[in-house]
């Protein structure tokens, strides 16, 4: 038999913004158990009254403040801009492999932010419009999205930031809370560079200015 807390708590740990409230200490509980009451009685196959709901809330309060917030605190060390690039992304063929293989890395300056993802059915590469028409000197396949005049903003963190859990998922939540279409995403061990449209860049930077120490409230 599925249990209405059971329920409850499952609804409670999808919703971002209600769990945090709980956390707080700031959740209304019977308008949230006006919010998610048809879903608790579809889930649990039966009619359930909101005060089961609402008690099935209260009690969650406790395990609620001994779990770890979903948000860390995060503090960058360094911004870094990088602009006019390009975003290409092209089919997956062996033949493409061989043709990336033969790109001189010493043809692509130090400075410039240059990046190769394969995925399973796709490989995307990030470069600098300076560099692009070497680049495409080499790959012969056809492309399947281009994306001119954009924008990376690399976020650097403490090496220590990297064993805590959701670090990305706050820095993207940021710039996702201001409608910014991230373009492409590249990361290494303590960088994340979003790449957006040139339009998004002062927006972008000020979500992510936020997590500076001398910029938290």
């Amino acid at each position: 038999m599925i249990k209405v807390p059971e329920v409850v708590q499952e609804l409670l740990q999808n919703d971002e913004v209600a769990l945090e409230a709980l956390q707080a200490g700031l959740l209304n509980f019977s308008a949230y158990a006006d919010k998610i009451h048809k879903k608790v009685e579809k889930l649990t196959f039966k009619p359930v009254k909101k005060g089961t709901v609402v008690v099935a809330l209260t009690r969650l309060v406790k395990k609620a403040h001994l779990a770890p917030q979903r948000k860390p605190d995060i503090q960058l060390t360094n911004l870094r801009l990088t602009s006019s690039l390009v975003c290409l992304s092209f089919k997956k063929t062996a033949d493409l492999q061989r043709q990336l293989a033969v790109i001189h890395p010493f043809n692509i300056s130090t400075n410039d932010l240059f990046s190769v993802t394969e995925g399973v059915t796709e490989v995307t590469i990030i470069c600098s419009e300076d560099s692009l028409a070497d680049i495409l000197k080499h790959i012969k396949a056809p492309i399947k999205s281009q994306f001119s005049d954009l924008v990376a903003v690399t976020a650097q963190l403490p090496e220590e930031a990297t064993h805590i859990p959701n670090v990305y998922h706050v820095l993207i939540n940021s710039l996702a809370s201001k409608r910014i279409n991230i373009v492409e995403l590249v990361s290494t061990f303590t960088e994340i560079s979003f790449l957006v449209k040139k339009d998004d860049m002062e927006t972008t930077l000020k979500a992510l200015n936020l997590y500076f120490p001398s910029k938290k409230t």
